[in-house]
């Protein structure tokens, strides 16, 4: 159940079972404002394995929670063999298909019309959506933020998904579309901006104000309408040259799925385009530091790993080590939301630029790399001729070294 050695789910049960009240007819139920919160904690300290990411993990805990309460003591390993007990009921559950019902800002002619992506298939409607989906507004007026869930202007999107439950299945289609849309971003943002909002988010490519989950008869599921926290109505995208930006981005998706480690790139792509969603640049810069360092240091926090490891791909070395190094400062920085907000806006224009040519890097040797790991190690070696001559030298003489004598021609 511990992900850490410093978390002590045991701590957390204890607070629970202080708030529980065991009804007549046997029900649990639980008092208190600080449930919710507590219950947050605990799904938390839950490791749960990947064959349950499409499985509503904040219902499996909770429905843990009650049963062993009602049974007694709120002991860690009962917790824990109850959790296992609803993973594998849920696991058990038949996939369902689900449709998620949302729109992005791009014009005609559009980049692609249909596109699969882990299992999804992501359509891009010419008109409006069906009419079997017509309740969607009505699912909608549950939602209580007042945002523009489909701009007039963008194109309408449908995404297919084969899930266990709607939750599973927003998360599927989501992060599928939104892979897609790392890419077409890549090649749609602009490289800087001297003028224009302050607050308008740097992606180009950007979702509609909320998503709508629907069953295969069109059926929507109030319960799950999600909305965009960062949403503001961007102006629709058309490239110059639209049979270039398809030819990239295809080329690109296909290079994606030929990576011996797609997984993680497809996870930088998330953070990458999920940062520069953001209205507050400050934020935008933290998170797509954190899309860098996933690829360029997976293993921790090491500044100067990643900075190494990224100006490795650029003739100007030491120019590129300057600018990272004065990126990875005002990182550092305590900056207050709302100060040097312009500087902020520069410096994720920067930093977008070297996330664009790292993750450019692994595309274009999507089949030579055998792992991330491979790629790293490829890029920690000398960046000097002659240093690289020398490793050579050393290489080719341990290669002798440890050949059998029988074996030397």
């Amino acid at each position: 159940m511990e992900k850490n050695k410093n978390l002590k789910p045991r701590v957390i049960l204890s607070k629970i079972a202080e708030m529980q009240t065991i009804n007549e007819d046997g029900s649990v139920s639980f008092s208190g404002f600080e449930y919710h919160e507590i219950m947050a904690v605990l799904h938390n300290m839950v490791d749960f394995s990947k064959c349950a990411h499409d499985i509503e993990q904040h219902s499996v805990v909770h429905t843990a929670v009650s049963n062993v309460a009602k049974l007694g003591d709120l002991t860690e390993s009962l917790v824990i063999e109850e959790v296992n007990k609803q993973i594998r009921t849920n696991l058990n559950k038949r996939e369902e298909k689900y449709f998620l019902l949302t729109s992005i800002s791009i014009k005609k002619p559009y980049p692609f019309s249909r596109l699969e992506i882990d299992g999804c298939t992501i359509r891009i409607l010419t008109f409006h959506y069906p009419k079997k989906y017509i309740n969607r507004q009505n699912a909608l007026r549950h939602l209580e933020h007042d945002i523009e869930a489909s701009p007039t202007s963008y194109a309408k999107v449908i995404v297919a998904v084969h899930s266990k439950s709607e939750k599973g299945a927003a998360t599927k289609a989501l992060n599928a579309l939104d892979v897609a849309r790392s890419v077409l971003c890549l090649f749609a943002n602009s490289s800087m901006e001297i003028i224009g909002d302050p607050i308008n988010p740097i992606n180009n490519v950007r979702l509609g104000g909320a998503h709508t989950i629907h069953s295969k008869n069109g059926k929507a599921h109030e319960a799950c309408c999600w909305f965009e926290p960062n949403f503001k109505k961007a102006n629709t995208f058309k490239p110059n040259n639209i049979n270039t930006f398809k030819s990239n981005t295809k080329w690109f998706l296909k290079q994606l799925n030929k990576s011996n480690y797609s997984n993680i790139l497809k996870s930088s792509l998330l953070r990458f385009v999920r940062a520069l969603d953001e209205k507050d640049k400050n934020i935008a810069l933290l998170r797509l530091w954190g899309a860098l360092e996933e690829l360029a240091c997976p293993d921790g926090a090491n500044y100067d790993l990643v900075i190494r490891r990224v100006s490795f791909l650029f003739l100007e070395r030491d120019y590129h080590k300057q600018v990272l190094e004065h990126l990875r400062e005002y990182r550092n920085s305590n900056v207050h939301a709302g100060d040097e907000s312009d500087k902020a806006k520069s410096h994720c224009f920067q930093l977008q630029f070297f996330y664009y040519e790292l993750i450019l890097f692994h595309i274009k040797n999507a089949t030579y790399f055998t792992s991330l790991e491979e790629a790293n190690n490829f890029l920690d070696l000398p960046s000097n001729i002659k240093a690289l001559e020398n490793k050579k030298k050393l290489i080719e003489k341990a290669i002798k070294f440890v050949t059998p004598p029988d074996e030397i021609s």
